[in-house]
């Protein structure tokens, strides 16, 4: 089984939060309490703030994390969920009034459902009635992937490596549909996800995943949509198990890691990529064959999938074979269902020195926005400002007079990568303008278009070396 890290210690700040919201926000003369665990799982829909009462009592909650655990007085609350949007909040995107909360339960609020679609509504779950023993593991699990909504789906929960060829499935569900699976004992187990009865190629397999870590607790197992390109590949679905406080992703068994190489060095010749690792079969391998300035490999918007594990590149001119390696990276971990692009930038040399530079892109997409992030790989330009406006409000002279406000980066400098920046959907003009140049646009790219739900990384390129001086360029990389 593949662990997603990502999750694992995310939920202290966020219950520490919505408790001290909800116990010192909401007035309440009963000391009576309650426990309340907020689950956010619409794949496609952005971060969201949770209000009990018209108070914030969760500020940014996002797919697919929980709140945990926590205690609240009992009684009736108005529950609102406002979606975070690029220029400020979409308010009451699911509100449900009067919901009681009744003095020692405990329950679980789950945001489901697509935006998309206009489907995503709160869900009740319940966990499993069973008490577990020390040595047991009491489980529930409800389908929560719209990927697969519609489809007869069966669930095998099994000794690693049984064969379920021609045997009945544990249990079978639609969307929405929960199953409260008993106690059973913490121990090592596969699970794997049928769809329209094909045993023998399951929509998910989680490959051997050992429950003896949550003796005596109570899980919570959504399965839910995976949200990019490599986990697609494996499996439309994952399960992520929900403790009392923390949570888990499960990938499945075949999920691997990718990447892909963009070469910005504007000196650097015609070269190949090898990789190194002991995760590959054959190790060093060729990963890129061939790859000129300013191209991308495989492509501009997709990745090369490559095992799991820790990773050396080396670079060589191409042909020439890893013992005439020019370049020979770090260790960089390659993490199962991560997508990674590595930037080879700088001069061969000369300073700023050549190096690879690996970036985690974050490729789930959601639909109320468009994400870019920015990365300066145009060492000659020197330190410039980027602005990004509306397509038509600003022409290049009035950006470069000064007349556009400010940049959406300021004293961008080479090397530099930002996070990802949030923006409503739609065109725009994007000019790079130097600080050293009397506020020339050295870029002037005019009406691109960020679509609902991209994710884009918008690289700034200098011209080839020796070739027109003034050619500069964006390199733009989407998912």
């Amino acid at each position: 089984m593949k662990f997603n890290k990502i999750y694992k210690n995310t939920l202290v700040a966020s219950s520490f939060i919505i408790s001290s919201a909800l116990i010192t926000g909401c007035s309440s003369d009963d000391p009576d309490k309650t426990n309340v665990r907020i689950i956010h799982a619409s794949a496609d829909a952005p971060p969201v703030v949770i209000k009990l009462n018209s108070a914030v009592a969760v500020p940014n909650l996002d797919y697919p994390l929980s709140t945990g655990f926590v205690s609240i007085d009992a009684g009736t609350y108005d529950v609102a969920v406002d979606a975070i949007v690029p220029g400020g909040n979409l308010e009451g995107v699911i509100k449900v009034d009067d919901i009681p909360f009744v003095k020692d339960q405990r329950y679980t609020v789950v945001a489901i459902g697509d935006v998309a679609d206009m489907s995503i509504s709160e869900f009740v779950a319940a966990e499993s009635a069973a008490t577990p023993a020390a040595d047991e593991v009491a489980i529930s699990v409800l389908h929560a992937a719209t990927a697969v909504a519609g489809i007869d789906v069966a669930v095998y929960v099994t000794a690693p490596g049984a064969d379920i060829t021609g045997t009945a499935p544990n249990f079978s569900f639609d969307f929405k549909g929960q199953i409260d699976a008993g106690a059973l004992p913490a121990t090592e187990y596969q699970i794997r996800v049928v769809a329209a009865g094909n045993t023998a190629d399951p929509a998910y397999d989680s490959g051997k995943v050992d429950l003896s870590d949550f003796a005596g607790q109570k899980l919570l197992l959504l399965a839910v949509n995976t949200v990019n390109s490599t986990t697609k590949t494996a499996s439309p679905v994952k399960l992520v198990a929900y403790t009392d406080s923390a949570q888990l992703e499960l990938l499945d068994t075949e999920t691997t890691a990718a990447a892909k190489v963009v070469h910005l060095s504007p000196n650097a010749p015609t070269v190949d990529v090898f990789a190194s690792s002991s995760a590959l079969e054959t190790s060093p391998t060729k990963l890129i064959d061939s790859i000129s300035y300013a191209e991308t490999q495989p492509a501009t918007n997709s990745y090369e999938n490559v095992p799991m594990g820790s990773y050396t590149f080396d670079v060589t001119v191409e042909d020439q074979g890893i013992d005439n390696s020019v370049y020979l990276s770090d260790s960089v971990m390659l993490d199962a269902g991560y997508e990674y692009t590595v930037i080879a930038n700088g001069y061969l040399g000369m300073d700023p020195q050549f190096a690879l530079l690996p970036t985690l892109d974050s490729n789930r997409s959601i639909v109320t926005q468009a994400s870019v992030k920015v990365f300066h790989g145009a060492p000659s330009a020197g330190t410039v400002d980027v602005f990004v406006t509306p397509a038509g409000d600003f022409t290049k002279e009035q950006v470069e007079g000064g007349m556009a406000g400010d940049p959406l980066i300021n004293d961008f400098t080479f090397g530099t990568i930002t996070g990802y920046v949030t923006v409503p959907p739609g065109n725009y003009d994007i000019r790079v303008v130097t600080e050293g140049g009397a506020g020339t646009a050295a870029i002037n790219q005019e009406g691109f278009n960020l679509a609902a739900g991209s994710v884009s990384t918008v690289i700034a390129r200098e011209p080839v070396s020796g070739g027109d001086p003034n050619d500069f360029g964006l390199v733009v990389l989407g998912n």
